[in-house]
């Protein structure tokens, strides 16, 4: 009987310590896969979401066969949950297919630390397609070298942009595929630390695209009938902070050559590209001319519902999506502060970074308060200007709300706190002696409580046999 008593404590402390683990421990991680149906010039995108980290992980992505590793991107987004401010660390890792097919990933395994994060693979469909605009932006640049077997290049998608418009830079060698001679990479790592002081503009701000490895393009360029491989380098995009002119220098690189089957030694062969020059536009006056960013953008809002109620808090989501420098955005104007209390919003942010352009989203999310009743149109009250560059001129995302607000109007500064009118009100009769009670600290007490109480009547019965 003793025994059996014995081990139904063991039983019940190892249960106990089980759920005492599981109240603190939860996985921060998760994976989802995007791209299943692209085309050749399309990426396959492993996304991976982190919860709770005060820095952005270090992730290693794995390699996937008939894939090229390219771009990885970062952003951050802040959700309020059950009042607390939750925010995620988004990693997005993207894959170029190398050649159209249907193709199975396999199990997917990324590594943090000594953490293995795994997902199940899935079949990826990759179609055919042409040029994309980005190579086609290029070509002319490359039309003087595409008489030698292989040279270098920088070369920018734009040669004159506005102030705070992007540009994409890209440095690449490109070797003809009729090329006989055999090449490899030398040092490319302090080869590149050095071009890059030479090469990234001082007056600009950079979204870097991050290329880990130097990888054969899969889309050949086809430059006066000429076929080539593109070796890319280096790749970022630029927005000028001032009207300066942006000159980018020739630069050299050095390869490894190899000895032929005959035999010898390693030599080596450097390349040279040619200087690059962009122009930079003033914008047209405009009072908030040195506050807009600059780019093509459109807006995505919803509010939890458009029938409102003075003296209740309702949640606004303004959310400015399309190309451009998204971290410059600062949030949306709030024309009439009679209508609603207004709060600092949550701001969340997501940057893509692939085929030669700065993408995303921007979002802010606010905690409205009512404080007239009626219909109200939005669309002059709530607004966030910017400048169009394809347009060449200013432009504005307006609400598109019209909500409809009932109870009873309230007074600036004449609230009281059975209206309730702001969360603030009745502020001065709130007691800051009361203590909050943390309900996780108490069980976890009553736990170690148990489990102290658990281990003196193991001690006790074994000192009794």
């Amino acid at each position: 009987m003793k025994k059996i008593i014995l081990y139904i404590l063991i039983l019940i402390f190892f249960c106990t310590i089980s759920i005492v683990k599981a109240q603190n421990v939860e996985n921060p991680f998760s994976i989802e896969l995007k791209g299943t149906n692209i085309t050749i010039d399309e990426p396959f995108s492993v996304v991976v979401t982190v919860v709770g980290l005060d820095n952005f992980p270090q992730l290693i992505f794995p390699d996937l066969k008939n894939f090229q590793k390219r771009e990885s991107s970062k952003s951050i987004q802040q959700d309020k949950i059950g009042g607390k401010t939750i925010v995620k660390h988004i990693i997005t890792q993207n894959y170029y297919p190398q050649q159209k097919g249907v193709y199975q990933t396999g199990t997917i395994e990324v590594l943090f630390n000594n953490q293995v994060l795994r997902t199940d693979g899935l079949t990826i469909i990759v179609r055919d397609n042409g040029e994309t605009t980005e190579l086609t932006e290029i070509l002319p640049q490359l039309e003087n070298e595409a008489i030698q077997g292989a040279f270098l290049a920088v070369t920018v998608n734009k040669r004159q942009v506005f102030v705070q418009e992007g540009f994409n830079l890209r440095l690449s060698l490109l070797i003809a595929d009729d090329n006989t001679i055999e090449m490899d990479f030398y040092e490319p790592e302090k080869q590149l630390e050095s071009l890059l002081k030479l090469i990234k503009p001082t007056n600009c701000w950079e979204e870097n695209f991050e290329i880990r490895e130097i990888v054969a393009s899969a889309t050949p360029l086809v430059i006066r009938g000429k076929s080539f491989t593109e070796y890319r380098i280096y790749q970022a995009s630029f927005f000028p902070l001032n009207a300066q002119p942006i000159r980018i220098p020739a630069v050299k690189w050095l390869m490894k050559v190899l000895p032929s089957k005959n035999g010898g030694q390693n030599t080596f062969q450097s390349f040279e590209s040619k200087a690059v020059t962009v122009e930079v536009k003033n914008l047209p006056g405009h009072p908030l001319r040195n506050q807009v960013v600059v780019g093509q953008f459109s807006l995505d809002e919803k509010i939890s519902t458009d029938k409102l109620t003075t003296g209740n808090s309702y949640q606004y989501d303004f959310r400015i999506i399309g190309e451009g420098n998204l971290q410059a955005i600062r949030e949306p104007i709030f024309a009439s502060s009679a209508l609603f209390d207004v709060y600092p919003p949550e701001v969340g942010e997501r940057v893509l970074r692939q085929n030669g352009l700065i993408s995303g989203s921007k979002s802010f999310k606010y905690q409205l308060i009512p404080r007239q009743n009626g219909q109200f149109d939005l669309s002059n009250m709530v607004f966030w200007i910017y400048f169009d560059p394809s347009k060449g001129q200013y432009d504005t995302l307006h609400s598109k709300l019209n909500l409809s607000i009932s109870g009873e109007s309230m007074a600036t500064g004449q609230n009281t706190t059975e209206t309730l009118s702001s969360i603030y009100a009745g502020i001065e009769d709130w007691s800051t002696t009361t203590k909050v009670v943390d309900y996780q600290l108490i069980v976890r007490y009553i736990a170690n409580f148990l489990i102290g109480l658990m281990l003196i009547g193991v001690l006790f019965i074994i000192k009794k046999k």
